[in-house]
Parts: C-alpha cells; sequence; structure tokens
C-alpha cells in the first residue's frame, strides 16, 4: 500500500474500472516512479474485488532477476492468491491453470519493471488458458503483449503560475500537500504569506508525484515551507513565480536527496542498513542487523516519512526509498556486512523456529515463517552469491523442519532453494548437507513424488556412510518414512520409534513429534493394533501437554484410523479447528479419513460423495494423496465396501456428485452426525467429555438456556456456545434436546 492519500484519482479510478469491466485482459499502469501506479491498482483491485471470485495483489519488487524468475513470478501469484501448491510434479503456472478454470479472476502484479520477460511469459500463459483472467500490471515498461492497453498514470495536477489561492487550492498537488502536512501536525498556512507562497511553489515543484509530496510534507515538519524549498531547489530561490516543475526522476531524487539531508548521520546509517530487509522487519530485526538503539532512530524516519509502521509494529519501505537506501549502503562500503548479518539473522530466526514451534506458539510461528518468506528468500541468494551452502542449507532445512512449508503450500518454493543451493561447488560431505537431503527426501515423500524422492534417499544415504551417521535420527526418520508412506511396509514402524525416541533424547522435541506422528498415522493405517494404540496414544497426550493446537488435529485425526482396538470418531471435532486455521493440507485428509468411517459404518452414498469431493479438495488445495500407499488401500477398501453396498452405477454416480461440491460443501457434508440411531455402533467409540464440559452438559439437561449456563459458569455465552457444539460432535448429536437426554442417562460417566 502506498503511503499518500489516493487525491485527485477518481475519474482515472471509475475510467480504469469501466475499461475492466468491458472486457479488458490486460491493463498496464506505466509511469514515472512515485507517481502512484501501485496505489492507483489497490484501489482499483478494492472498488472491483465484488466483480470477481478471486483478487489479490502479488508484489514483485523483491524477485531476483538471476533466479528462476518464471517460476517465481508463477510461485509469487499462487501464494498471493492462497492457492496451496501441495504438488511437487507440477510447475506454478500449470497449477494455476488448473485452479483458476471457470472461476473469475482479477490479479495486480505490482513493480513488474525488473523482470518484464519472466512476467509477460506467465501472464499470457494465463490469458490464454483462463478466458475470466483480467491482469493489472504497473511498470516503467509495458509488457508488449498483444492483449496489452497501456493506461498512463499522470501526476497528480499543480498549480498554474501566478495562482490566486482560491486556484492554487483546487489544485490536486495542493490538496494532497496540505492534507499530509496537516497529518503530520503541521499547523495551517495562512493565505498570503510567505509561508503560502512557498506551499504553493513546493506544490508546482514537486511535479505532481504524490510520494514526492508524502516527502515534502514530511519536511516541512522539520523546516517549514520557505527552508524546504530552498532545499529543495538547491538554494536557490527563484526570483520569478513562473517556476517550471521539474523532470520526474529529477523530482524525485531530488526530494529523496533532501529527506537524506534532513536526517542526522545516525539516521542516514539506519536507512541505509534498513534496505537489506525485504517484505518488512520488526524492531527486534532491526537491533539486530543494524545495531542496539535503533528505536529512536526509527521513530525519526517514520517521522521523515522514509519508513511506515503498522498496528502490529511491523515497518515497511517504499520500494524507491529502500532502492535509494542500498545505493547509500555501497557508498558506505556495508553492503556486504550487512547482507551478512540480515542472513545470520534469518538463520537464527528459523533455527529458533525450528526449535520452538512444537508448542503453544506454534501458528505464531507457522505464521511467522510465512511472512518472513521475502526476508528468507533474500538470505538464501545471498548464500548462493557468495556460494555458502552451509548456511543457506541449514536455514533451508530449519524451514521445513517448521512444516510451514505445508502449512502454507510453498514446498516448491523451498525445493527451488535447495536446489540451487545443492548445485553449488565443492559439495563438502558435512552433517548439514546429509540433513538437508533427508528433510528434502521427507517433503518429497509427503507429496507422493516417490521418483524424485530417490534422488535425496540416495545422496543422504551415501554422506550417511561417509560420515558414519546410518543411525542418525533424521536418517530413521526419512527411512522410515519411505518404508511406510511410498512402500507401504510396516518395517518401517521400529525405525520411527527409533527416530521419536532419539530426536527426544536430544531435546529435539518437534521433530520427535513428527516422528512420532507418522509412527502412529503408519500403524493405523497398515493394521498393527498394539502400535497404533500406544503410540496415537502417546502422540495425543504429547501435544496435548505441550499446548500445541496444529498438532493435536493430527493426534485427533489418527485416533480414527482403523488398526486401533477401539477407534475413536473424532473427526467432527477435528475437522472445524483445521478449518479455522486455514489448513488445507489437514482438512483434505481429515475429509478423506471421514469418508473411509462412512464406509465402515453403512452410509455408503454419504461415503462416496465425500470420496469425489475429496478428490475436488485435493485439486483445489494442492494435495496429492494418491502417492501414498497406505491412503490408496484405504481408499480401495472404501470403495469396495460402497460398491458392495449400493452397486457400481450408485457408487459413480454418488461420487461424480461429490466432485461437483464446493469446499464448503465438501466440509459441511463430513460435519454431518454419524448415523447412529439409539446406541452408537459397537466399532465407534465417544470421546470422554472434559470437566467442563460435564458442567455444561448438566446445566443443559437442567433446562439452562446458553445465556443463563453462561452467567452460572462466569464465562461467555460464545464459550458456552462452543462448548455445546464440541459436545454435539463427540456424541454425534444434532441438537440440545439430545444432550439433555443422554446426559439423563448417562450422567457424568459419559
Amino acid at each position: 500500500m502506498g503511503l499518500t492519500s489516493l487525491v485527485g484519482r477518481d475519474e482515472l479510478l471509475g475510467s480504469l474500472a469501466g475499461t475492466v469491466r468491458q472486457g479488458a485482459r490486460l491493463v498496464t499502469l506505466s509511469g514515472a516512479g512515485g507517481v502512484g501506479k501501485t496505489r492507483l491498482a489497490l484501489a482499483l483491485l478494492h472498488r472491483m474485488a465484488d466483480d470477481f471470485d478471486l483478487s489479490a495483489v502479488v508484489h514483485l519488487a523483491d524477485l531476483n532477476p538471476s533466479e528462476d524468475a518464471t517460476t517465481a513470478v508463477g510461485q509469487s501469484i499462487v501464494t498471493a492468491l492462497g492457492v496451496a501448491d501441495h504438488q511437487s510434479q507440477s510447475t506454478p503456472v500449470e497449477v494455476l491453470l488448473d485452479h483458476l478454470q471457470g472461476k473469475r479472476v482479477l490479479l495486480v502484479l505490482d513493480n513488474a519493471e525488473h523482470i518484464l520477460d519472466p512476467v509477460a511469459d506467465v501472464v499470457i500463459a494465463l490469458l490464454t488458458e483462463v478466458p475470466q483472467l483480467s491482469v493489472i500490471t504497473t511498470t516503467r515498461h509495458r509488457l508488449d503483449l498483444p492483449p496489452e492497453r497501456v493506461v498512463a498514470v499522470p501526476p497528480v495536477s499543480i498549480p498554474e503560475a501566478n495562482a490566486t489561492p482560491e486556484q492554487a487550492r483546487g489544485s490536486e498537488a495542493m490538496e494532497l500537500l496540505l492534507d499530509r502536512a496537516a497529518a503530520t501536525g503541521f499547523p495551517a498556512v495562512r493565505e498570503g504569506t510567505a509561508a503560502w507562497e512557498a506551499v504553493v511553489e513546493l506544490a508546482r515543484w514537486s511535479g505532481g508525484l504524490p510520494l514526492v509530496i508524502e516527502l515534502i510534507a514530511a519536511q516541512m515538519g522539520v523546516l517549514g515551507p520557505e527552508k524546504t524549498l530552498q532545499r529543495l531547489d538547491g538554494g536557490r530561490l527563484l526570483a520569478t513565480t513562473a517556476r517550471r516543475a521539474q523532470p520526474h526522476h529529477r523530482t524525485l531524487t531530488q526530494a529523496l536527496d533532501v529527506s537524506w539531508d534532513l536526517c542526522s548521520p545516525e539516521q542516514r546509517r539506519l536507512w541505509a542498513r534498513l534496505a537489506v530487509f525485504s517484505g518488512g522487519f520488526d524492531l527486534e530485526a532491526a537491533e539486530e542487523v543494524c545495531g542496539e538503539d535503533v528505536l529512536p532512530l526509527l521513530a525519526g524516519l517514520v517521522r521523515h516519512s522514509v519508513l511506515t509502521v503498522g498496528g502490529d509494529g511491523r515497518y515497511q519501505q517504499l520500494q524507491p526509498l529502500r532502492g535509494y537506501g542500498l545505493r547509500h549502503l555501497d557508498e558506505f562500503g556495508e553492503t556486504d556486512q550487512l547482507r551478512e548479518k540480515h542472513c545470520h539473522w534469518v538463520r537464527r530466526l528459523v533455527a529458533t523456529g525450528a526449535a520452538e514451534w512444537f508448542g503453544s506458539g506454534e501458528l505464531t510461528w507457522l505464521a511467522r515463517i510465512h511472512r518472513e518468506l521475502p526476508n528468507i528468500r533474500a538470505a538464501v541468494n545471498w548464500c548462493v552469491a557468495t556460494k555458502d551452502a552451509e548456511t543457506g542449507l541449514g536455514i533451508v532445512t530449519d524451514v521445513i523442519r517448521t512444516r510451514a512449508h505445508f502449512f502454507a503450500a510453498f514446498q516448491r518454493t523451498v525445493l527451488a532453494w535447495a536446489d540451487d543451493l545443492l548445485a553449488l561447488e565443492p559439495a563438502e560431505p558435512t552433517l548439514t548437507r546429509m540433513t538437508a537431503h533427508t528433510s528434502l527426501a521427507f517433503t518429497l515423500i509427503a507429496l507422493g513424488d516417490k521418483e524424485c524422492s530417490v534422488h535425496h534417499r540416495d545422496r543422504y544415504w551415501e554422506l550417511a556412510r561417509g560420515l558414519g551417521a546410518e543411525s542418525a535420527p533424521q536418517v530413521l526418520f526419512v527411512e522410515g518414512c519411505h518404508l511406510v508412506l511410498s512402500l507401504g511396509d510396516t518395517s518401517g514402524l521400529p525405525l520411527l520409534r527409533q527416530a521419536r525416541d532419539a530426536f527426544r533424547a536430544v531435546g529435539a522435541r518437534g521433530d520427535g513429534h513428527m516422528a512420532a506422528h507418522l509412527l502412529s498415522a503408519g500403524a493405523g493405517l497398515l493394521g498393527v493394533t498394539e502400535i497404533a494404540d500406544a503410540a496415537s496414544a502417546d502422540l495425543l497426550a504429547d501435544a496435548e501437554s505441550h499446548g500445541a493446537p496444529w498438532a493435536r488435529t493430527w493426534a485427533l485425526w489418527v485416533l480414527g484410523l482403523p488398526a486401533h482396538s477401539r477407534p475413536r470418531y473424532l473427526l467432527h471435532e477435528c475437522l472445524p479447528a483445521q478449518i479455522e486455521m486455514g489448513d488445507r493440507w489437514g482438512s483434505t485428509w481429515t475429509v478423506e479419513a471421514s469418508a473411509w468411517w462412512r464406509a465402515r459404518i453403512g452410509e455408503p452414498e454419504a461415503a462416496a460423495r465425500l470420496l469425489g469431493g475429496c478428490v475436488g479438495l485435493q485439486q483445489r488445495h494442492g494435495v496429492g494423496l494418491g502417492g501414498l500407499i497406505p491412503f490408496q488401500r484405504q481408499r480401495q477398501q472404501a470403495e469396495r465396501r460402497i460398491v458392495a453396498a449400493i452397486g457400481a452405477a450408485a457408487f459413480r454416480a454418488a461420487y461424480t456428485e461429490g466432485t461437483r461440491l464446493t469446499a464448503e460443501e465438501v466440509y459441511d457434508l463430513a460435519l454431518r452426525p454419524i448415523d447412529a440411531p439409539g446406541e452408537l455402533r459397537a466399532d465407534v467409540v465417544v470421546a470422554p467429555l472434559t470437566a467442563t464440559e460435564q458442567k455444561v452438559a448438566k446445566l443443559v439437561a437442567a433446562g439452562r438456556s446458553n445465556g443463563q449456563i453462561a452467567e452460572e459458569l462466569h464465562v461467555s455465552k460464545r464459550t458456552v456456545e462452543t462448548h455445546v457444539g464440541r459436545m454435539l460432535a463427540k456424541l454425534h448429536f444434532t441438537n440440545r434436546t439430545q444432550l439433555a437426554t443422554w446426559y439423563g442417562t448417562q450422567g457424568s460417566d459419559g
């Protein structure tokens, strides 16, 4: 988002909206730096969002032209649209072509000038295959594609020479300057004074560039209008009132120069140093990379409009300001030093996340790793440029250990980073390199990409033998995953148990939990009851004792797998939490498991629709279960049960119906109560109620309303509603009357 208010753009904004609505599929907003292309594009997106099924802004400024820019552009669009791309076999463009079919989509591709060819390649591929796609690009240069309509974004209007005060106020530049000056606390300027004349001249001098006006407003708060004008004009206050606006490139440069001059030496150096951050930073990051005691300096840079700070305390720098800072960082001779410090900050951040994610801060860590992807990418690119494979591979490995790449679906990005780092010479046989290969092999195994995982398995075994690390827990873990998931071989279960225990012994609690999860899931899917019962109980206790919400949903999921001696149907509790968290990977697995359950308990039509619906979810969410042998076996068994119950034709009809359901309709179907009138079926065991749920159930049975229960228990009504909803899900009831009747016969023993 730009820094300035959107002044003087109503007519242009309306014209652009009309152009898009009339069928323009590629509109390029061109113009000088600082003219407000980004702000205009975002306003257009906001105005037209309701006309489209999907819309997103894609920030391209930080993409490196030297990397595989076409893939990077495609992946940036995937991420911005929230498309879960879990398929390593598909390119980002292929994922988009599949996901966007039949949808009305509006994309804003911002700051494309440094990677015009890759952007053009992606745009033309998408426009050719997605007929309801419209693209807005902001760039100083056109893409030169056949459907492109180039709209030059003009500066806002400036006062005429010798304008009266009323005429001057009617100019957009003057309106914007006075508005922004007032926002900084600058007092109103009286007409007819020298200060007023200076303000008018500043509006004219700006050339109508909104970013320049923003900077001038900040400078006025320090110098006043007259001294600001003197500084901007190089110290020459012209005698004539017919001052001409400067060329735009010169105007922006001079405005930045004056802002630079107004900063103290310490603020200037910090401005330059902060430019190494990509995508923003917080106070802690600035202190670690740029030096201690930066808070007062940051406040000064915010006052000078060099930085913006959000309500979450995160600082941002517009691209022209960041580029200006990077040029000065070179002049200071500090570029390499600051890039190294930034890289080490990223290294520490992801290492801490890998070590600490398993706990109550799990969702916070997942969000933070995702938010810092631009900074992580910048650090990895620096490692590639400096041939520091060891540090870069450590970063990539720890990102994988946080599992954020599964949650936020950027596996392809991580795999591409690793490829670049592993290609560096010399390829030293280190433990870091071996661990990187194990992490990449695990990612590919989980994606069902058996063929690509083989290369990394071969490499980590070669390195493990050379390093004497054949029994390292990360090797045991991935070998166990390979045997269980890729081959459906129960001989992998002891390896997973050894890995779990070894990770826990060295304090790697998150890694230990992942091994425990795969052990529980593998045993539950492959029919090893004794291991499934013990491992699943251990997994749930581990997740709950650490207060890890996402991990707990997976622990609930495995408790319903068929190999357990008493499978517990907890998917009604698991799925809502996954949906609320935005976990498309886990929710897809849960819908699949719900289909297996319903096939087992005699609900063949619902099971068939859910199987079809899960295929639709896999396509929408980019999750592939086909390459995982245990999943294949469970699905095939469910299909056999359904066909035996209703016949092949009815199965195909219900299955096809399921593939046409929306994601929300699939979720609703999966969340319908299990059809078990009277007593629950023998093979369905209800999760026990918590102590608080028992209190609420007792009061429901006593006829209390949710509001009355809230007052009695001293909690909010929403909390009571949540408890009631969870009990209905656990007990497979549909209303409070069933819950009250059940409690009357079961009491607190339920």
